[in-house]
């Protein structure tokens, strides 16, 4: 049924492309640097200590402990930080101009700095915290304010802009409101400030995803990344397969990831990394001092930059051993590795119609397989937006815990599952009769088509998470059919590999987010209540798990049919009855004398 000349033949494309690749890599971009000290940022003054000046951590958090979204304490905060923004500078001038901006109980205080270039630089911090008094949390604000201190009587070729919001615990909701209505084109990029202060640390230290797809500009990812390491030591960095895993899936529980989610350039500052602080966590003077040098030399360093946007230019890739390797190599190299499976298939497909085999009956049989999987996600969607499952805005850690509410949910999603599997799906099924033996050719006919178009659509989106189907398209093509060798173990084997890269994809999160199957599971579960798991996702995931459905029953009745299959009878040469020694020849008797 598959036409292996084809396959073999289809592989040319991608030699060309995998040489094109090889010579597409480009070095990093160099990161911008400040000629000038960040000794003018004072940790003692931004920390505090048992009489702490005003604007100081240790201050703000007596004053202001209890900063849930929307209460006394966050407004009064905002009072302060606007109060702060507003104060004359040496002209006898407002340093900053300020405005606030209101989403419900949610406020944001905005200061901007003009500057002689309508470019800005944009730095964010949040005031809100889960406890009190919550300090860590607070550590991005008190930075932000001695920053305000320090550009209040300094000329500036960007527009400097100081956002305060609100809303982390709810899911950035302050900050996405306020991202919206930014426009991306006049940003050379955004500083988003978490956890300066904590004792505790877990690296990466800069953080450049997005809840979107793509990430941060490499020049400005470099450029943070070497103030860190000027003022503070290493900051870390992410393998290439976790730069191919974020691109494949975007997902991030940080603040940055709704800013860059609405076009912004966007980084994540934060000693505690991507996760952010524990409840309670410690803060240190001596750290806060080397961080908040660092988002000062950060700033100058941009705010320095020759031309009119600072990183234009800047090449968007996979970082792998010193070397980028472009978006547009991985696109045309993923998709030349796809192009034998997808012509192959499409091959195979055609000639099963040659054939006049059931083919029609199999596809629906496979949208019958897939269609539980879309009913459960409709399902937690719908819980979602109902409020029946109490989800933030976007993606936030701790997790909430899983109450009784939740528990309900999570076992409705289970019958919706079940009453999708052993209740629409057969009755879809029954009306589609006269599909022949699964092994026959048809069902593989059906289930190749199908892999193959999906990873055909899939790359055009997003080749990244193109490149996780791979291994499924070649293998599981050749594991269904008829004439196939991949039997027995080697059936299994192809199944199972065709998964790996999914497992891998999942086990790259947990680690990166430090969670348990059971914490990964319900993260999901909340990423599709809220949409972040989008209906394409679960359309992939439907697609993916009806083939392996389909593969397992083609695999199963191969097995079955080999087991009713009577053993051929021993057939051999000559008389039935014995005739002795010699009746075939060989023999000295019979040789000529």
């Amino acid at each position: 049924m598959l036409d292996v000349r084809v396959y073999r033949a289809a592989f040319l494309p991608a030699l060309v492309a995998l040489f094109v690749a090889a010579f597409s890599l480009a070095d990093r971009p160099a990161p911008l640097v400040s000629p000038l000290s960040a000794d003018a940022f004072r940790g003692d003054r931004a920390f505090g200590g048992r009489a702490p000046l005003r604007n100081s951590l240790t201050e703000l958090g007596r004053s202001f402990p209890d900063r849930a979204p929307g209460s006394a304490d966050d407004a009064a905060l905002a009072d302060r930080v606007a109060d702060t923004l507003g104060a004359a500078d040496r002209t006898g001038r407002p340093a900053f101009e300020v405005t606030r901006e209101r989403a419900g109980e949610i406020e944001t205080v905005v200061g901007v700095r003009p500057g002689l270039s309508s470019r800005r630089l944009i730095v964010v911090s949040h005031r809100d915290a889960r406890r009190s008094p919550g300090l860590a949390e607070l550590s991005g604000t008190s930075t932000m304010l001695e920053l305000a201190r320090l550009f209040r009587a300094r000329d500036l070729r960007r527009t400097l802009v100081l956002v305060s919001t609100s809303g982390a615990t709810l899911g950035y909701t302050g900050a996405h409101a306020w991202a919206e209505g930014v426009d991306p084109r006049t940003v050379d990029g955004v500083l988003v400030l978490g956890d300066l202060a904590s004792t505790r640390t877990a690296k990466p230290w800069v953080v450049p995803w997005s809840l979107a797809l793509g990430a941060a500009p490499l020049g400005l990812e470099r450029t943070v990344e070497q103030a860190l390491r000027t003022e503070a030591g290493p900051p870390g960095g992410s393998r290439a397969t976790a730069q191919w895993a974020r691109r494949a899936l975007p997902f991030t529980v940080s603040e940055q990831g709704v800013v860059a989610a609405a076009g912004l350039p966007a980084v994540l500052i934060g000693v505690s990394g991507e996760r952010g602080p524990a409840a309670g966590d410690e803060v240190r003077a001596g750290r806060l001092e080397r961080f908040g040098r660092a988002v000062l030399r950060t700033v100058m360093a941009i705010d320095g930059a020759p031309g009119d946007a600072a990183f234009a230019g800047s090449p968007d890739g996979i970082v792998t051993m010193r070397n980028v390797l472009p978006d547009w190599a991985v696109r045309l190299l993923v998709g030349t590795l796809l192009l034998p499976a997808f012509l192959t298939a499409l091959d195979g497909f055609f000639r099963v119609r040659r054939r006049r085999l059931a083919v029609g009956p199999w596809l629906v049989w496979l949208a019958a397989t897939g269609l539980p999987v879309l009913l459960a996600w409709a399902w937690v969607r719908a819980l979602g937006l109902t409020s029946a499952l109490d989800v933030s805005e976007a993606p936030v850690l701790p997790l909430p815990a899983v109450e009784r509410s939740g528990a309900v949910a999570l076992a409705s999603v289970a019958l919706v599952l079940a009453l999708g599997w052993f209740g629409v799906r057969p009755l879809i099924l029954a009306r589609g009769r006269g599909r022949g033996s699964p092994a026959a050719g048809a069902l593989a006919g059906a289930m190749g088509a199908v892999l193959c178009v999906l990873a055909a659509v899939v790359w055009a989106a997003n080749p990244y998470a193109a490149a996780l189907l791979l291994p499924a398209a070649h293998l599981w093509l050749f594991a269904a059919a008829p004439q196939t060798r991949l039997r027995g173990w080697l059936g299994v084997a192809a199944v199972v590999v065709g998964l790996l890269p999914f497992a891998l994809l999942a086990l790259a999160y947990a680690q990166a987010l430090s969670l348990n199957p059971l914490e990964l599971a319900w993260i999901v579960v909340l990423g599709a209540a809220s949409g972040h798991l989008s209906f394409a996702a679960a359309v992939v995931a439907a697609a993916v798990l009806a083939c392996v459905a389909a593969l397992v029953t083609i695999m199963r009745t191969r097995r079955r049919a080999a087991a009713e299959i009577d053993p051929e009878p021993l057939r051999t040469r000559g008389p039935v009855t014995y005739a002795g020694p010699g009746s075939l020849g060989g023999t000295e008797s019979a040789l000529r004398r």
